[in-house]
């Protein structure tokens, strides 16, 4: 196995695929940074929940949600990578698919959803679009 550059769109990469597979969980790389995406995605009801794994210590083990045997997370864009970041001020955020989704932002509050970097009137990093 080669050297995943960027461990965060990996992640979510595999709960994308996985999700739309019909796997009930997923393994994904462990990291601070991703477990505060993690706490937003659990938050917003897109995932049931994580914790780390006891017999694989570098890993958390992401269950993933369906309504109805369909998957919660119809799709996750990744929006900005190592080599070209995005950032955006607080009036410039916008609600993402008319508030059907959200947008994860990395401020200097902390990670959270757009709407809420709006209403603490923060910017910063775009991280990914989740439908």
């Amino acid at each position: 196995m080669g050297l995943i550059a960027n461990t965060i769109s990996d992640s979510l990469n595999r709960i994308k695929n996985a999700n739309r597979v019909g796997h009930q969980y997923v393994f994904v790389k462990k990291s601070k940074f991703l477990a505060n995406i993690l706490k937003v995605m659990k938050e917003n009801g897109y995932i049931g929940d994580f914790v780390e794994d006891s017999e694989k210590r570098y890993f958390y083990k992401v269950e993933l949600k369906y309504y109805n045997g369909k998957p919660v997370i119809k799709d996750i864009k990744i929006l900005s990578n190592p080599s070209r970041r995005l950032y955006l001020g607080y009036r410039d955020m916008k609600p993402y698919k008319n508030n059907l989704g959200i947008t994860i932002v990395s401020t200097p509050r902390g990670v959270m959803t757009s709407v809420e970097a709006k209403n603490l009137k923060v910017g910063g990093m775009l991280i990914c679009s989740i439908w």
